[in-house]
């Protein structure tokens, strides 16, 4: 038995010998006329044992034309591929039952190589997809209630300076003018009101949520974070998972992480803080201006 695992162990020695002469003899003359062969002999091989494993094949051909694949891995491939088309195998592929068995292994072998090297590039893919498809719906959704906010805010801030316009300049007589500007200070009141009626059935709860953490913490950036990790725990798995993958397949790029999300709220957040504050400064401004004309 002893003998038998050596024997079976040189021939695959052999055959892996073999296969990396045809690759780089194939490099050397960039590939063109082995790229040729493959092309017109492949298909042919779809038999035997192969037949079981023909989607690697398959895969394995597919990589080798890919241009982000290093050239070491090229010539292991086309290495492979030549070596189960051409007749010059360690088992001659005439023999039943046996002649594809090296061509096989040599496949196997290959086929496991390649997925190594490309399995933390395809995470990686998958991870940035996730990240990117989290975050920007975050954030767009984040920018479209703060542009909603932004226009509504100014609209009312116009229509209340020009209903202290009327009542300073009075354009329509004192009495009318009054009565105008006082209709136009209701209308904005009214609108107001229904606009924080659906402000709090849409982000009432989510405001809530945020602001308890903000003053428990006393401080926008701990709170907005302990806010992202309870309301999206699926983001900060997805992360944590990436930061477990990263021990074991050191491969793996630095990526974008949970505290750029975090990030983005507090970005946010203190923009609607600063337009808070403004608002209530242009308003302080507007009361203050109007009393002065109106007692001038």
């Amino acid at each position: 038995m002893k003998d038998k695992n050596h024997k079976k162990t040189k021939t695959l020695k052999k055959a892996l010998e073999r296969s990396k002469e045809l690759g780089e003899a194939a490099a050397s003359n960039d590939f063109s006329e082995a790229q040729d062969q493959v092309d017109k002999k492949l298909s042919a091989m779809n038999r035997g044992p192969i037949k079981k494993v023909w989607d690697k094949v398959l895969f394995l051909w597919e990589k080798f034309k890919s241009p982000e694949l290093p050239l070491r891995l090229k010539i292991t491939i086309i290495g492979a591929l030549l070596y189960l088309i051409l007749p010059t195998d360690v088992i001659a592929d005439a023999i039943p039952g046996l002649g594809l068995i090296d061509d096989l292994s040599v496949i196997m072998i290959v086929f496991r190589e390649v997925s190594k090297y490309l399995l933390p590039k395809i995470e990686k893919k998958i991870e940035e997809k996730l990240y990117q498809s989290c975050y920007q719906k975050i954030d767009d959704k984040l920018s479209l209630i703060f542009k909603n906010t932004l226009i509504n805010t100014l609209w009312s801030f116009l229509a209340n300076l020009l209903g202290c316009l009327i009542l300073v300049i009075k354009p329509f007589g004192e009495k009318p003018s009054r009565y105008v500007a006082i209709a136009i200070f209701i209308l904005i009141a009214i609108w107001a009101i229904i606009r924080i009626i659906i402000y709090l059935q849409k982000y009432g709860a989510t405001s809530l949520k945020i602001s308890r953490p903000i003053i428990k913490n006393k401080s926008i950036s701990k709170g907005l974070a302990e806010f992202v990790r309870q309301e999206y725990a699926y983001i900060n798995e997805l992360y944590a998972g990436i930061e477990i993958a990263k021990s074991f397949i050191p491969q793996i790029p630095e990526i974008p992480d949970l505290p750029q999300i975090i990030k983005t709220f507090e970005k946010h957040y203190k923009k609607r803080i600063i337009l808070f504050l403004l608002i209530f400064a242009l308003y302080s401004l507007l009361i203050w201006g109007t009393k002065f004309l109106l007692l001038k």
